[in-house]
């Protein structure tokens, strides 16, 4: 019973609302900010993107060939130590 009073209160307290009515110049001041919004030139996004590539790529590169050095640098390293039996 009270369960059910409680549901008739809750769905009759919208009773008194009035729609609300938006501003008439609403619609026009945001299609005016989205037709004025900062967009950036395609030039300035195809240099990121190429600026982008290029790192990556020195990246790989850089990785791969420090690669080689390290292992002939451990090699060297090994070899030393073999010889003397000395690791300090």
């Amino acid at each position: 019973m009270e369960t059910e009073k409680w549901i008739n209160e809750i769905l009759n307290s919208t009773n008194g609302m009035t729609k609300v009515v938006p501003d008439e110049m609403l619609f026009s001041k945001i299609q005016n900010k989205i037709r004025h919004e900062n967009t950036l030139p395609n030039p300035w996004i195809w240099a990121a993107a190429a600026s982008f590539a290029v790192l990556i790529s020195l990246n790989i590169k850089f990785v791969f060939s420090n690669s080689d050095k390290t292992n002939s640098q451990t090699e060297l390293l090994a070899s030393s130590i073999t010889k003397t039996n000395q690791l300090y």
